[in-house]
């Protein structure tokens, strides 16, 4: 019996701790798919638009486009990034700024994967990071916040500096 509930505990743990990846597949999943109702279920919009926001509003305030572009066009830039195919392009963000490691054949003549890899760490109890593993930048970064004792929301998408350069 003992056997049984230390099997129980470790398996729960395992859940608990693993939950957040099981979001990230339902993200990348949905995103590969472009399914904007399966991904609108994985993010705490609320949260997404104030963190865009913010981001908008550092990006506008910046010296080099303050004088160029009035801060009167965030809300409707906001409102934009927010509608579901904003949504799937913002998670696609990091595939236009950072290519993944080109296919190239190891010794045994086998080609690796072009699929990136993402790595995902705890920032908190309740809070994870999701990035490219390789990495060099923190582009497309996602943030995921716990949203109950299972479940995860994305809130947080980290944007390019030189967003507003490239559009």
């Amino acid at each position: 019996m003992l056997l049984f509930a230390v099997m129980v505990l470790v398996a729960l743990a395992g859940v608990f701790y693993g939950s957040p990846y099981l979001v990230m597949n339902k993200i990348h999943t949905a995103t590969l798919d472009e399914d904007a109702q399966a991904l609108a279920a994985q993010i705490d919009l609320n949260q997404l638009r104030g963190s865009l926001g913010q981001q908008l509003h550092a990006l506008f305030s910046a010296p080099e486009v303050a004088d160029d572009i009035s801060p009167d066009v965030i809300a409707p830039l906001l409102d934009t990034m927010l509608m579901p195919e904003g949504i799937v392009a913002l998670m696609k963000l990091n595939d236009r700024y950072e290519k993944p490691i080109a296919k190239v054949s190891d010794v045994s003549g086998r080609q690796r994967s072009a699929k990136p890899d993402y790595k995902l760490r705890y920032t908190s109890w309740d809070s994870v990071v999701v990035q490219r593993a390789h990495s060099k930048s923190h582009i497309g970064e996602l943030t995921l916040t716990r949203d109950g004792l299972w479940h995860w929301k994305l809130v947080s998408v980290a944007l390019p500096k030189s967003l507003l350069a490239d559009a």
